[in-house]
Formats: C-alpha cells, sequence, structure tokens
C-alpha cells in the first residue's frame, strides 16, 4: 500500500522522537520545556501529538516541525522524511538540495588561503621592489633635475614626504 507524504510521516515518526531529534529534553513522563515560549519548567506533554499547557499550541509530528522551524507543513513533512528517512509515493520526484560537504568546504577554504598567501608574497616583493627603485633612482645631488616621472610619481603618492633642496625621499 503506498501512502502520501502527510500519511507516511505521521505513521513513522512520533512527535516525542522527532522532538529528541530536534535536541529538546524530553523528560520520562512525556513532559518537556515549550520551545515556542520562555518557558523554565516543562509544560509541554509530548507523545504522538504535542500540546502546551502554558501556550495553548498543540499538533501532530509536522505541525511541531513547522512551528519548530518556521516551515510549511509541506515543507515539514518533507524535512522529515528526509531526516527519518521516511519512504512515500512520490519520492522521486522531489530530490533533496544537495549541500557541500563540510570536507569540500574546507578544502575549497584552503585552496582559497593558498591562492591568498601567493598573491600576497607576489605583491610584497613588488612593494619591496618599487620602494627600493624609489630610492635607487631618486635625483642625488641638489643641482640634479628630476627626471618629470619621478616629480609627478612622486606628487601622486599618498602620504610622501620630499624635499626639493635635500633630494631626500622618505615613505611611510
Amino acid at each position: 500500500m503506498t501512502m502520501n507524504l502527510f500519511e507516511a510521516v505521521k505513521d513513522a515518526v512520533p512527535t516525542i522522537a522527532a522532538a529528541e531529534h530536534y535536541g529538546i529534553e524530553v523528560k520520562r513522563n512525556g513532559m518537556a520545556c515549550c520551545p515556542f515560549h520562555d518557558d523554565r519548567t516543562p509544560s509541554m506533554k509530548v507523545d504522538k501529538r504535542f500540546h502546551c499547557f502554558g501556550c495553548q499550541e498543540d499538533g501532530d509530528v509536522i505541525d511541531f516541525v513547522g512551528k519548530l522551524f518556521g516551515l510549511s507543513p509541506k515543507r515539514a513533512a518533507e524535512k522529515l522524511a528526509e531526516d527519518f528517512g521516511v519512504r512515500y509515493e512520490g519520492l522521486q520526484a522531489w530530490q533533496p538540495q544537495r549541500r557541500p560537504s563540510v570536507i569540500s568546504k574546507l578544502a575549497a577554504a584552503q585552496e582559497y588561503r593558498k591562492k591568498e598567501e601567493w598573491c600576497y608574497r607576489v605583491l610584497c616583493g613588488y612593494l619591496h621592489l618599487l620602494r627600493d627603485w624609489k630610492e635607487q633612482y631618486a635625483p642625488q645631488p641638489e643641482d640634479e633635475d628630476w627626471h618629470k616621472g619621478f616629480y609627478f610619481t612622486i606628487k601622486r603618492m599618498p602620504g610622501a614626504v620630499w624635499e626639493r633642496p635635500v633630494g631626500r625621499l622618505w615613505h611611510p
């Protein structure tokens, strides 16, 4: 006999199992602190269905998961079927979204970090080369004329301090 999604989930997953699976501590008597309001003492009864005596929330396992995660009833039922491995009619038509695994995310992050470090080394080497050239090719004697390119480049550099008579250049 084939079942639709809602029947299959309600038949296979008790609310108490879903509550414990999603991190709610249910006591042996079936009472738990309600996740839907600020609750310090257990006020929610959980078994095949759930009912909170504090906020009056009530429903089956699909209602519970929908309210807990802010999902529509269909999406809540699909989440339960996916998390608990429930088979139902039309299962092949719906494919869960493939999420990249933690390992592939780590590999991508390591590859990014490696490329970033390579770029940093190249740019630092280039920066040191430019600083060396700036000092090496700066006009040395006081009476020597400055090259036009050198003058315009220094003029545009943020933070560069230079004095024409001395012929010295300081950079931050």
